[in-house]
């Protein structure tokens, strides 16, 4: 569960990256213009077809033909900022040409303006070519210049049409729609961040499948562990004493104990276990808490370690003992280990009254055996 909520935010961060870009590219899309240009002199005439100029963002995408009019040659005019720039269109073409327009330096006016001054001027279409030695062509934004067509092409293009117009030539364009594109840029940052989708999301899936055998590991290796604690709880389990209450037994008596994991009173014939710390219980309470936590309930007395089963707790191995070579001493603790004062706390010695029955036989037989006192027959 932890691996799967670190993957998720890693994959729906990529995928947001990945949407959003394409969305940027789709809003970014330019379309080409394809151009048909005819230079004519006299009887000489040459016609190219080419794939150079591009839509601006506020144009409408429509054809548009008519006679090249650059706007005025000589001084500053050619870039159209000024409303009364001049535009020497021949005659029988006041109804079909085109404008002409230089792209101005930095700070200068915007295409809004180039357009319009255009467009006052009667052109039906403007063509506007880049700075000078600048072949680039961009998408030009030039709002609010009504239903104009407006493309731009390169310096080099520009400047061999500006040339020719100046050696006398008659130069007309024919503008059609040519394909939607997207910029070089856009494409490259769309294979750049896919690659990049791929190779994180690779990487957190890899992260997490390691993670989740790591976990699956660690899991089968602790079932081992306490599947072989188990065993060798019930294993030790089987070794420890047993005894039945009997009537008369001082842990009946009025101020007998009570088990300390029922809660309950002993009673006659009920069957106790003795644990290593000689502390006992009922054997049907206590048998099922030492399956699992293998230390007496009252003392934490660890059964195993008492009876000869060591546990490495760095790497979960177990290292065993025979249970059956452990000597008996290992049942026996002093008198302040295994006894408490109160009669209720639920561990008084059950070793108490066995040896209160060896002492009274050993005082007897001494009797018998005093001088002059003839031994009974």
């Amino acid at each position: 569960m932890e691996g799967r909520r670190r993957l998720l935010p890693w994959l729906v961060l990529n995928v947001v990256v990945v949407v959003v870009l394409l969305r940027a590219a789709a809003t970014d899309a330019v379309w080409l213009a394809n151009l048909n240009i005819t230079f004519v002199r006299g009887n000489r005439s040459d016609s190219r077809e080419d794939e150079l100029g591009v839509f601006g963002q506020d144009s409408p995408l429509e054809m548009a033909a008519g006679v090249l009019v650059p706007a005025d040659l000589e001084g500053e005019g050619h870039f159209g900022c000024d409303p009364r720039t001049n535009f020497s269109v021949p005659r029988g073409f006041e109804d079909a040409w085109l404008a002409l327009v230089q792209r101005g330096p930095r700070g200068g006016c915007t295409f809004t303006q180039k357009i319009l001054n255009a467009l006052w001027n009667g052109a039906g279409g403007v063509v506007i070519y880049n700075y000078a030695g600048d072949s680039q062509v961009i998408q030009m934004s030039h709002p609010g210049t009504g239903d104009i067509v407006a493309i731009m092409i390169g310096n080099t293009k520009g400047a061999e049409i500006v040339s020719q117009i100046k050696k006398g030539y008659q130069v007309s364009m024919v503008i059609e729609v040519g394909k939607k594109n997207a910029p070089w840029m856009n494409h490259y940052s769309i294979f750049f961040v896919s690659v990049s989708f791929f190779i994180v999301t690779a990487a957190t899936i890899g992260y997490f499948i390691f993670y989740s055998a790591r976990r699956l590991r660690i899991t089968r290796a602790q079932n081992r562990r306490q599947n072989q604690l188990k065993a060798d709880a019930k294993k030790a389990i089987g070794q420890l004493q047993l005894r039945t209450l009997k009537q008369g037994d001082m842990e009946l008596g009025p101020d007998g104990d009570s088990c300390a994991v029922c809660i309950e009173v002993y009673k006659p014939n009920d069957v106790v276990r003795i644990l290593t710390c000689n502390h006992f219980f009922h054997k049907t309470c206590i048998d099922p808490w030492l399956l699992e936590h293998r230390t007496c309930p009252m003392c934490k007395c660890d059964i195993l370690k008492v009876l000869g089963v060591e546990v490495d707790i760095e790497d979960g191995t177990l290292s065993q003992t025979s249970v059956s070579t452990v000597p008996s001493s290992a049942f026996q603790h002093t008198e302040e280990d295994s006894r408490s004062g109160t009669p209720s706390s639920g561990y008084a010695s059950v070793q108490e009254a066995d040896e209160r029955v060896a002492n009274e036989q050993e005082e007897a037989s001494a009797a018998n055996t005093l001088p002059g006192r003839v031994p009974a027959i």
